[in-house]
């Protein structure tokens, strides 16, 4: 009974001291409040830049280099020893790497919007920014671990990064699919 009473207790000190409603919708009570703009401006606001934050970050369309750090992952923030016996391959390799990547973007995005470009517009590029490019983005991260990996060989890098690709483009076909089975079954067509 003793702690139900502190708890009560303990329940109201906390209403009195914050009795102010921090609601996007109503006005705050405070000096460093929004007094001077209408409510009718705040959501508006809020939900553009939301907007706006969703489509400046596109890290998947980045190039890959050595010793640069992983947005996402932090473990495999390291440097690169400019004086690797592999220093020069791995450079060239990151080149290499860099240009079939985004053209292989640059395909996926055609591809998707030829074979898609019956589907409602808003819907397939809703899709694609939240489904495909963080997997993209997920694969360009995984790459970039794999090159900043000296603990294999460039030729080593290159084939297992090889057949990422090669897996890449093999989920892609299938999730086209899914996205043209969906808009069917959602009537987006």
């Amino acid at each position: 009974m003793k702690t139900l009473v502190l708890n009560v207790i303990f329940v109201l000190l906390l209403v009195w001291k914050y009795n102010y409603s921090f609601d996007a919708n109503t006005p705050m009570k405070s000096q460093m409040g929004t007094q001077n703009m209408s409510q009718d401006l705040l959501p508006k606001q809020r939900f553009e830049r939301i907007m706006a934050e969703t489509l400046v970050d596109q890290t998947y369309k980045e190039d890959f280099a050595l010793g640069s750090k992983i947005k996402k992952n932090s473990l495999y923030n390291t440097k690169v020893d400019d004086t690797s016996a592999y220093s020069d391959e791995l450079k060239a390799l990151c080149t290499k790497i860099s240009t079939i990547w985004k053209e292989s973007v640059e395909d996926m995005e055609k591809e998707y919007n030829e074979k898609t470009q019956q589907v409602e517009k808003s819907w397939r590029e809703n899709i694609w920014n939240n489904k495909w490019a963080k997997y993209l983005e997920h694969v360009h991260n995984t790459i970039q671990k794999k090159l900043n990996d000296l603990g294999n060989t460039p030729h080593d890098t290159e084939v297992n990064i090889a057949f990422m690709l090669s897996y890449v483009v093999k989920v892609f076909e299938m999730f086209i699919e899914e996205v043209i089975e969906d808009a069917k079954t959602l009537g987006k067509m």
